[in-house]
């Protein structure tokens, strides 16, 4: 009987060590998370002439890793150009013949009808100047368009580019993530909020590498809370090699 009695307070013990334990720091669930992560589309309509990264595959900013066929783009180029430069000479013809009639219009050999007329060309003139070089500059922004880039150093963890298809504009081309810089995404009760700061020191165990225990800090608190009054948390992840985003993992937060 002594022994039963002595069990059970070892026992209350030990559930009252557990519930101060809990009190004390706070435990959350939640994914690792790439630093950037986007969708790579196409904004023009284009049949897919070459493909330069596949799943997997690290790319750099500025590399290009689909190419669209360019040809039509740079057809009507060419056909903008030759408008600018007739149009430029058009302007300078213009301007010519009003200075020969200001010229004559000294004399009184011209009337100021004339002369109007002619400053009413060389306006018009230079209007056409300027369709001309914003048409180039339009074509020249969609031949942009034809080569897709990575904006960011990233790794590519999704292509639907096909080589020989024909995109359509928004058609999502490359998913691609920047993982130079992990966190850890989860979700907080509203009651925690309030003792929570950013730069707090936490604890995140990953599941999927042995139970590793990383040290890490508060990066980010989202200050708008969902239906279930729970509110986004972001922890700042060290580096680790074999951690990716996706993983699972607990959060020790103190």
């Amino acid at each position: 009987m002594k022994q039963l009695v002595q069990s059970a307070i070892a026992i209350c013990l030990l559930l009252s060590s557990i519930s101060f334990a809990e009190a004390a720091d706070r435990i959350i669930t939640g994914d690792v998370v790439a630093n950037r992560s986007v969708t790579l589309a196409s904004r023009i309509m284009g049949r897919v002439t070459a493909i330069h990264a596949e799943e997997s595959d690290t790319v750099s900013a500025g590399q290009a890793l689909v190419e669209l066929d360019d040809r039509e783009y740079q057809a009507r180029l060419k056909i903008a150009e030759a408008s600018l430069e007739r149009a430029l000479a058009d302007q300078a013809n213009k301007q010519r013949t009003l200075k020969r009639l200001e010229s004559l219009g000294e004399s009184s050999a011209v009337s100021q009808e004339a002369i109007d007329a002619a400053l009413f060309g060389v306006e018009a003139a230079a209007a056409n100047v300027k369709v001309a070089e914003a048409e180039i500059e339009s074509i020249r922004v969609t031949l942009n368009e034809t080569r897709i880039m990575a904006p960011f150093d990233a790794v590519v963890i999704g292509k639907m580019a096909e080589l020989g298809m024909v995109t359509q504009p928004g058609q999502a081309l490359y998913e691609i993530q920047d993982q130079s810089s992990l966190k850890f995404q989860a979700r907080i009760k509203e009651r925690d909020l309030k003792d929570l700061a950013v730069g707090d020191a936490a604890t995140v165990i990953i599941t999927a590498l042995d139970n590793l225990e990383l040290e890490a800090s508060v990066a980010r608190l989202i200050p708008s809370g969902d239906a279930r009054h729970t509110f986004l948390i972001e922890l700042q992840l060290p580096a680790q090699q074999g951690l990716y985003p996706g993983m699972f993992g607990k959060a020790v937060l103190r």
